[in-house]
């Protein structure tokens, strides 16, 4: 794994993605939160509240890559870095 540093249209793309996907996340997992408390079988919507709990952290992820300039990377597999790690 490698680091890469972002430009700045690069940036501003990153944190709409990383803000729409936790805005997203957040969003549906407080949906499925209230259908718990309607379900016969909880099980399945708190599963699908982990999973919204899952896209928000990577939303999060983007954002702090967002907020940093860089993000990590990681070569194609079969192929050596450059950086000669």
């Amino acid at each position: 794994m490698r680091e890469v540093a972002l430009g700045p249209g690069l940036r501003l793309l990153l944190g709409v993605l990383g803000a729409a996907t936790l805005v997203a996340g957040i969003a549906t997992g407080v949906a499925e939160m209230r259908r718990v408390a309607q379900a016969s079988a909880p099980w399945a919507a708190i599963a699908l509240a982990l999973a919204c709990l899952a896209i928000a952290c990577t939303g999060a992820l983007l954002l702090r890559g967002a907020w940093r300039g860089r993000i990590a990377v990681r070569d194609p597999a079969g192929r050596a870095s450059r950086h000669g790690r």
